[in-house]
């Protein structure tokens, strides 16, 4: 008799594959060894597969065994004894290789191996499909539906790791036999039930995380026994839930200790933990079941075969928060209480004279102390010294026991008693959610943003790579270079990582170093082809190199306002720091530069997501009240990227309002907000977006929006758009053309208050004052004054700045005036004389009030099309020069 079987408690992929063996082996019998995945019985109960009872199958007469999805004999059950006899030919069908790291065993002792095919694929079903293909053997659709069942769960849909394009073709196979996926679908995707609900959320509250090799594992275990589905597909649930890379669960059951590993990295090899148990299975996915001993004990094995084969790989040192904000135990408790307050902490580490740790001190303790008036006594006096402390190299796991068992929010992180980091709550949480959330990542192309999730790190070399021009990239690689060398840590942030992600071309490049930034941009300087310029006072540096690229260095710098509407007071700082202190989540986005992690992604602050969503969002309550100037740049990011205001945002814009806060802008600040927001693709839309807001009146209090305002700003687009097609070779100030706008609804007297708020420069006040005071005059007689000569026209315009013109061209409604601006700009002001002025002095004309005169009259000739030739320029010239000489000598 010919007998097929698999593994003990058989899944899809035993099934399919002794399905697909039958096949081969048309006489044999099928047979499970001991039981089947609850899955897999729900199935059999509706499909009839004619698998035939263990007890009603003659073991003495099986002379052929066929074993599938297993080749190790303490996983058949009863049937061990039939492979290990003399006279029973044993083949063997598996993917379940010994990996490499698995230390050599002695094959097990098989009397008769006629066939062995073990090949490391992502299901033993494949390798069926394959001999079935090799043969030509026909397939009925029912069959094919197993076999695909057998693929699907076994490679997780083609997710898992270990799948192959050889499952792949194997799953073409059998779906062109006809392979019913709905049946697939509705046999293997299961609704969570309120059980398994609750054995899931037992699971997680008992277990315990692992930063081994670089990969986040959770071993855990329950005793939760009201779960009767597949205890494997739980286990696989938890994994894909919490986006670990492996997960390792013990599971008390009435006599046994069940132990299912899934991991989603092979280098993770849960089957020889399975193995250390007796059980068995592959690299990603395995099982055991344990006898005599407790689950408290299994799990005790279990994390320590863990920490034996795999090293920690996250420590103090790698989640700390630095440099660290601290203070004097000399300082007094309102020092203290003015430190947390400046640098929006909680807990600060206390020194003393000699910057050793003394202990730490919270607000809450500093709260205390200031209600019972003990102001001006020592912080010394109040640390807390019995607090938990860390080493750089203590494990990550070690610390997120204590603190959560010692209920301890703040640790600082000691080199003998000194205090290089602190790890808080934040740091915790971090370290422990931000590769769950980057588990769902993307693929590194996100224009357009249909890919970004709002995961906190990420890989972005590629993208580097992909957008910069090959010498930006050399640039910030040697960057991350150098500050490695240094001991510090490299950062491009801000606008240029938001435009890097929006796909938008900025190679405006701010480079921030935890460390000391000048020193960095000095030694930069030095070691490459660049020249630096540093501002010692705010701890930046500008490196300018040959082919006029720049690069603004700063350090790592933290800031706070002594006043709402001050400039802020800047201390180094974090990058976690340094990034707070912007305006926008948006901004808030750093990449590493540093060659061990280079292209990485930073977002402490929900960036990605506020991209993703096309939100403007502010940082923190008081963002405008410490700097009310945000408020016209969230306007200018609205617009330019059509994002939209947070609802919160919007609604703190509107408490800044009312505050009056603008009146308190210096006008050089506000000036410069205005400029940038009118030099935007729409500033029309801009002032529309002020006055909703109700923020024209900061620029005046008599500004306000109308349709006459509306109608020239429309105006002012038009002929800003002519000017940039027609004027190719000169550039205008678009800004000033839309203030001018602004200036020609307010009376006489409020023009002048704006010109004496604002700073503007002579030329611009001149500019302003010709559009406001001068234009109506020249558009009178542009308008009634018919058959005007270039040369007059050229006269009435040639003193006006380019950015009055455009408002000239905007504020004319008659076409003929329109095309007498246009024509100016475009010709009549380009046109000169063809003699040059050393020719005009071969005539005896030198330099002076008659050269001048002459080379006018010239110019309006040529204008005026009166001379046309060169000819008629020298005789003209003639004619001055003989009027000149009578004129002489008389």
């Amino acid at each position: 008799m010919d007998l097929i079987t698999t593994h003990l408690n058989a899944d899809f992929d035993g099934l399919a594959s002794m399905v697909a063996a039958r096949k081969l082996y048309p006489d044999a019998v099928l047979v499970f060894p001991g039981g089947a995945q609850e899955a897999v019985r729900t199935f059999l109960a509706s499909h009839d597969v004619n698998i035939t009872r263990l007890k009603d199958v003659a073991l003495e007469q099986v002379r052929r065994l066929i074993l599938v999805d297993v080749q190790d004999p303490d996983r058949l059950g009863p049937l061990k004894v039939v492979s290990t006899r003399s006279d029973v030919e044993v083949h063997i069908f598996d993917h379940h290789g010994i990996q490499e790291k698995e230390i050599e065993r002695e094959p097990p002792p098989w009397p008769m191996v006629m066939q062995r095919q073990v090949q490391p694929v992502g299901a033993t079903t494949t390798l069926l499909v394959e001999r079935l293909k090799e043969r030509g053997l026909f397939i009925t659709p029912s069959e094919a539906t197993i076999l695909a069942l057998g693929l699907y769960e076994e490679t997780g849909s083609f997710l898992f790791p270990s799948t192959t394009p050889r499952d792949v073709d194997a799953a073409a196979f059998v779906l062109r036999a006809g392979a019913d996926l709905n049946v697939v679908a509705e046999t293997l995707q299961h609704p969570l039930d309120p059980d398994l609900i609750a054995l899931l959320n037992d699971l997680l509250q008992s277990g315990e995380i692992y930063y081994l090799e670089g990969r986040k594992i959770l071993v855990t275990g329950s005793t939760y026994d009201r779960y009767r589905g597949d205890l494997a597909e739980a286990v696989q649930r938890l994994a894909e839930l919490q986006g670990l890379d492996a997960v390792i669960v013990a599971i008390a059951l009435d006599e046994k200790v069940e132990i299912i590993g899934r991991s989603r990295r092979p280098e993770i090899d849960v089957a020889w933990i399975a193995r250390e148990f007796g059980g068995g299975g592959h690299a990603v996915a395995a099982a055991a079941s344990v006898k005599g001993r407790t689950l408290v004990e299994v799990q005790e094995q279990l994390r320590t075969l863990l920490t034996q084969r795999y090293r920690p790989s996250l420590f103090a040192q790698d989640v700390m928060t630095k440099p660290v904000k601290s203070v004097g135990a000399d300082a007094t408790v309102l020092d203290a209480e003015r430190t947390m307050t400046t640098s929006g902490v909680n807990v600060l580490p206390v020194l003393d004279r000699n910057e050793q740790y003394v202990g730490i001190i919270s607000r809450e303790i500093v709260q205390r102390a200031l209600f019972h008036q003990l102001g001006d006594q020592r912080v010394g006096d109040f640390a807390r010294s019995d607090q938990y402390s860390a080493r750089p190299d203590t494990p990550f796991h070690d610390i997120e026991a204590r603190m959560i068992e010692l209920n301890q929010r703040f640790v600082p992180v000691l080199v003998g008693e000194k205090v290089v980091g602190v790890i808080t709550r934040t740091d915790l949480l971090r370290a422990l959610h931000d590769d769950v959330l980057a588990a769902h990542a993307q693929p590194k192309s996100l224009m357009g943003l249909e890919h970004v999730r709002g995961v906190r790190r990420r890989e972005i070399g590629g993208l580097l790579r992909d957008r910069l021009p090959h010498p930006v990239l050399n640039v910030l690689r040697t960057a991350g270079e150098l500050a490695e060398r240094l001991g510090y840590s490299a950062y491009v942030v801000g606008g240029f990582v938001r435009d890097l992600l929006l796909g938008i071309d900025n190679l405006d490049v701010d480079l921030v170093v935890e460390g000391d930034g000048i020193t960095f941009a000095r030694a930069f300087a030095k070691d490459n082809e660049a020249s630096v310029t540093v501002h010692d006072r705010f701890g930046t540096a500008v490196l300018r190199f040959l082919d006029g690229f720049k690069l603004d260095v700063a350090t790592a710098r933290t800031e706070y306002y002594e006043y709402p509407t001050a400039l802020p007071t800047v201390e180094q700082s974090s990058i976690k720091k340094d990034l707070y202190r912007r305006d926008f989540t948006i901004n808030t986005l750093a990449v590493r530069l540093n060659p061990d992690a280079f292209g990485r992604l930073i977002d402490f602050y929900g960036g990605q997501r506020d991209l993703k969503e096309q939100i403007i969002r502010v940082l923190h309550s008081l963002s405008f009240v410490e700097d009310p100037t945000r408020v016209f740049r969230a306007i200018r990011f609205e617009l330019r990227f059509g994002f939209h205001l947070s609802k919160e945002t919007l609604a703190l814009i509107k408490g800044a309002v009312k505050m009056e806060l603008f009146h308190r802008l210096s006008g050089q600040r506000l000036l410069d907000e205005l400029r940038l927001l009118f030099s935007e693709r729409t500033p029309r839309h801009a002032v529309r977006r002020l006055a909703d807001l109700d923020l024209l009146r900061f620029i005046h209090s008599k500004l306000v929006w109308s349709s006459r305002l509306d109608r020239r700003l429309i105006d002012v687009e038009e002929g800003l758009d002519w000017y940039r097609l027609s004027c190719l070779d000169r550039t205008i100030r678009r800004w000033l053309v839309y203030l001018m706008a602004l200036a020609e609804v307010l009376p006489e007297r409020s023009v002048q208050d704006v010109l004496a708020r604002f700073p503007f420069t002579e030329a611009e006040r001149s500019a302003i004052m010709a559009a406001r005071f001068t234009t109506h005059n020249i558009c009178r007689q542009l308008r009634q004054r018919t058959g005007l000569r270039p040369s007059e026209i050229v006269r009435m315009l040639s003193s006006l700045s380019d950015e009055t013109l455009v408002f000239l061209l905007a504020k004319n409604r008659p076409e003929t005036a329109k095309r007498q601006i246009a024509a100016y700009l475009t010709t009549y002001r380009t046109v000169k004389p063809v003699l040059t002025g050393k020719e005009l002095k071969s005539y005896g004309l030198a330099p002076g009030p008659l050269y001048s005169t002459i080379l006018a009259q010239l110019t309006e000739a040529r204008l005026d099309g009166e001379i046309t030739s060169e000819a008629e320029e020298r005789e003209l010239v003639k004619q001055f020069a003989n009027r000149a000489s009578a004129a002489t000598q008389q």
